[in-house]
């Protein structure tokens, strides 16, 4: 009998080992696909800073300031990647536990969603510059410009946000399904699928 509970204790801890390493891979994962959509963010603001500029100084008219607010919106975009990019590499989940580690992944998933409210507000704050420039004679070209720019820059980060919640709640999902800690008649059991 000794022998047995000797056994299944070790095997107890192996599996207590290998699921803390499996959900620093999913936390790790989770990481990535952050970082991912951060290039991805810089490279707009990177391609929006450089068009904006040029259009800036080129064209006239609400065209003018739809490229003025381009670039000066991406400056924003642009200091929040390199901010959020240089803090996840000083980010040390070592000593997280599992439940830690889940819910700062479901608290990055929650701030996509809200993001993505927020995003519809811009868009609801471009819509309505655009309306307002047909009654202000003095800054219609202002008016018509920044609300255009609004628009598409709230229309890309709400399908930025959104994209970048399905990947991190599906990854979640798919983690999830594959690894199952509960309660059976004789005890507590882990079952994780290879």
């Amino acid at each position: 009998m000794g022998k047995t509970a000797g056994i299944l204790a070790l095997i107890l801890v192996l599996s207590i080992q290998s699921s803390s390493q499996t959900h620093n891979d999913f936390y790790t994962r989770s990481q990535q696909i952050n970082r991912s959509g951060l290039y991805f963010l810089g490279g707009w603001a990177a391609a929006n800073m450089a068009v904006g500029t040029y259009g800036w100084m080129r064209y006239e008219g609400d065209t003018r300031y739809f490229h003025q607010m381009n670039a000066a919106w991406n400056l924003v975009n642009a200091g929040i990647a390199t901010w959020a990019l240089l803090n996840m590499g000083r980010e040390d989940i070592s000593g997280l536990s599992d439940h830690e580690l889940l819910r700062k992944h479901i608290r990055t998933e929650n701030i996509f969603l809200i993001n993505a409210g927020l995003d519809i507000l811009y868009m609801a704050g471009g819509a309505w510059m655009l309306q307002a420039s047909s009654r202000n004679e003095e800054y219609a070209d202002m008016l018509k410009g920044y609300g255009q720019s609004v628009i598409m820059q709230g229309a890309f980060l709400f399908l930025f946000d959104l994209a970048k919640f399905g990947i991190q709640y599906r990854h979640r999902q798919g983690f999830w399904q594959n690894t199952q800690l509960g309660f059976t008649p004789s005890g507590i059991g882990l079952t994780i699928a290879l």
